[in-house]
């Protein structure tokens, strides 16, 4: 009977602590803070054009062939992104068409292409024109541009990410990459 007594009570003590509710923590993101951007010149000269590029990202260059001779990759391994670039030689004619084909790609990335915000840019002095696409943060890529010489050069950008897109824990990330882009349309330039 004695050895009972202390039994019963730990088992009445379990009981009692084993009644209190639980509530799960709501799910949480890391905290993404990229570092400072420094930027240097585009380390390939044997592409037709060139632009500043952030120490953060990798340069890559996919399989050569006729179609994707002067593309680029930049990615960015710490953040989990990479702007897929593409370069087309074109005329005139063709580039009307090649124009609106970015054009059409850019509205197919989001369910709404009402929430695309086009921002144009220009430099009459280094011949380079264009516009940057804002989509909403939920798209498969949130930002994209092409730039021109409205001659004989189109240049296209793309980011994506390595991840399902999540616009309250990418937010930081596409902010930053959003910088890193401007700064690429700002000091980009064709070589002669």
């Amino acid at each position: 009977m004695k050895k009972q007594v202390p039994i019963c009570i730990v088992v009445l003590i379990f009981w009692c602590c084993s009644c209190t509710e639980y509530t799960p923590k709501p799910r949480g993101y890391f905290r993404i803070e990229p570092a400072s951007a420094h930027y240097q010149k585009l380390p390939l000269d044997n592409l037709p054009y060139t632009f500043n590029v952030s120490q953060l990202s990798t340069v890559e260059l996919p399989p050569v062939d006729n179609k994707t001779a002067g593309w680029i990759n930049l990615s960015y391994p710490s953040l989990g992104a990479k702007i897929y670039c593409s370069y087309f030689p074109v005329t005139p004619l063709s580039l009307h068409q090649i124009e609106n084909e970015s054009r059409e790609l850019v509205s197919r990335q989001t369910k709404n292409p009402d929430f695309i915000q086009e921002k144009a840019y220009s430099n009459p002095e280094e011949h380079v024109y264009g516009s940057l696409f804002l989509l909403d943060e939920g798209s498969a890529s949130p930002i994209q541009f092409m730039l021109t010489d409205s001659v004989s050069n189109f240049f296209r950008g793309a980011l994506y990410y390595d991840c399902k897109p999540n616009a309250d824990s990418l937010a930081p990330v596409t902010q930053y990459l959003r910088e890193d882009i401007i700064e690429l349309i700002q000091s980009f330039s064709w070589k002669k």
